[in-house]
C-alpha cells in the first residue's frame, strides 16, 4: 500500500507538474520578459540576456520538481484524512484548494509576487526569508488547528460552529503574524500592468497546479482501490 501511495504521489506531482510549468512558460513568462527589459534598458544595452534562454528551457523541469513536491505533501496530508473518513472527488479537490490558500494566498497577501527585475538585490535573502516565514506560520498554524479539529470531533461532519471556531482562530494568527511581520522594504519600481499582469498569473498557474494534484489524486485513489482500503493510521 506504501508503494502505491508513492507511485501516486509520483503519477500526480509529474502530471501535475508538466502542466504547470506549460502554464508558466505561456502566462507568466511574458511578463518576466517585460520586467527584465525595462530593467535591462534601465542598467545599460550591454545587458546580456542568453541567461533567458536557458531559464525558459528549464520551467518544465523546475515545474516538475515542484509538482512531485507538493503532490507528496498532498498525498500525505490525504492519506492522513483518508485514513479516518474516505474522501470524495470533490473533497479532495477542495482539500487542495485549502492547502493552496493556506501555502500560496496567505503569504501572498502580506508578501505579494514580484517579477524577477523588481526589487533591490542586495534585499533578496531577507525579503525570501520574510515570505517563507509567513508561510511556516500559516502552514503551522494550519495543520495545528486541523489536528484541534480532530480532537473536537470528526473530521468534515457535523458541529459547523467547531469549524467556525477553528476559521476564526487562524484567522487570528494570521492577522497578528500580518501586523507583527515587517512589509516588503523595497520601492516597488515597475508598470502596474505588468506587476498586476504577473501576480494574477502567478497566482492562477499556483491554483492550477494544487486543483490539478487534487484531482489527479483523488482518481488515481479511487482507481486504485485505496479509499476502499483505507489504512489505519494512528
Amino acid at each position: 500500500m506504501i508503494l502505491n501511495i508513492v507511485a501516486i504521489a509520483l503519477l500526480a506531482g509529474i502530471t501535475s507538474g508538466a502542466l504547470y510549468g506549460l502554464m508558466n512558460i505561456v502566462f507568466v513568462t511574458p511578463y518576466i520578459d517585460r520586467a527584465v527589459e525595462i530593467e535591462a534598458s534601465r542598467i545599460g544595452s550591454s545587458v546580456d540576456l542568453a541567461y533567458r534562454g536557458w531559464q525558459k528551457q528549464g520551467a518544465i523541469l523546475a515545474g516538475l520538481l515542484a509538482g512531485v513536491a507538493y503532490s507528496s505533501l498532498f498525498s500525505l496530508v490525504y492519506s492522513y484524512i483518508t485514513s479516518r473518513k474516505a474522501l470524495t472527488l470533490g473533497s479532495g479537490v477542495a482539500l487542495a484548494l485549502l492547502i493552496w490558500v493556506v501555502l500560496y494566498l496567505m503569504p501572498a497577501i502580506k508578501y505579494p509576487a514580484n517579477p524577477p527585475a523588481v526589487g533591490d538585490p542586495d534585499t533578496i535573502y531577507y525579503r525570501q526569508y520574510m515570505y517563507i516565514t509567513y508561510m511556516l506560520i500559516s502552514g503551522v498554524a494550519a495543520i495545528a488547528l486541523a489536528l484541534l479539529r480532530i480532537r473536537m470531533g470528526a473530521w468534515m461532519r457535523r458541529g459547523m460552529s467547531k469549524n467556525v471556531s477553528i476559521v476564526a482562530m487562524y484567522a487570528s494568527i494570521m492577522v497578528i503574524a500580518y501586523i507583527l511581520l515587517p512589509p516588503n522594504p523595497d520601492t516597488i519600481d515597475m508598470a502596474e500592468d505588468i506587476l498586476t499582469g504577473f501576480r494574477v498569473a502567478s497566482a492562477f498557474t499556483s491554483l492550477s497546479l494544487w486543483l490539478m494534484i487534487g484531482l489527479t489524486t483523488s482518481l488515481l485513489w479511487s482507481r486504485t482501490g485505496l479509499i476502499k482500503r483505507r489504512m489505519h493510521i494512528p
